[in-house]
């Protein structure tokens, strides 16, 4: 499940990405729409989602400036907008794809794609570093794990791990820092 969040000034616009997400994003969750930057920062820095539309234009501001906002730009980038006078801009800030107004059903399909086809690439890298960083210590106490939970893989180094707890076809990995993760696993799963 990839996990989206539209910021947009317009209700209309809102409302037809909304749809057309419905039809062509079934494996995508919208968890918020916001109208205004400060209620998008409220809600990115909240949800972390994996990607984001953003309007270009915002009111009197710019989606360019939420962006400058936001300490991390973990997620996926497509600006959606009624001016393509903003593309080399959008391309500075590594936007992965740009959709013009009123959105087309295929382009958004070939958008969506393109976010999928990111994330599976983004947890192959993080398994590799993982094998790397067990490969490189060698027979070391430090270890690190990919801990497949709902939403992609968590990284978390074996030291760390306080206990497991067993929660039917789940197992919740409790960590030193009162951390809770929950693994789309069983406990079975991390025997051994």
């Amino acid at each position: 499940m990839l996990k989206a969040i539209i910021v947009d000034d317009e209700q209309h616009c809102i409302s037809r990405l909304t749809g057309l997400l419905q039809e062509v994003g079934p494996d995508i969750q919208i968890l918020a729409s916001c109208n205004t930057i400060s209620e998008g920062k409220i809600h990115i820095e909240k949800y972390n989602p994996d990607v984001l539309f953003l309007d270009v234009q915002l009111g009197s501001t710019t989606g360019f400036d939420l962006l400058s906002q936001l300490n991390h730009l973990d997620f996926e980038l497509i600006f959606t907008t009624s001016f393509d006078t903003y593309a080399l801009k959008a391309i500075k800030f590594s936007a992965l794809d740009y959709l013009l107004k009123p959105i087309a059903k295929e382009d958004l399909h070939e958008a969506l794609q393109k976010v999928r086809e990111n994330k599976d690439l983004k947890e192959t890298t993080k398994k590799i570093d993982v094998l790397f960083h067990n490969f490189k210590e060698g027979s070391g106490n430090s270890k690190r794990i990919a801990i497949p939970t709902v939403d992609g893989f968590v990284m978390v180094d074996t030291n760390d791990i306080v206990r497991l707890q067993s929660d039917a076809n789940y197992t919740h990995i409790h960590t030193l820092s009162n951390k809770k993760i929950t693994a789309s696993k069983t406990l079975k799963y991390f025997e051994g």
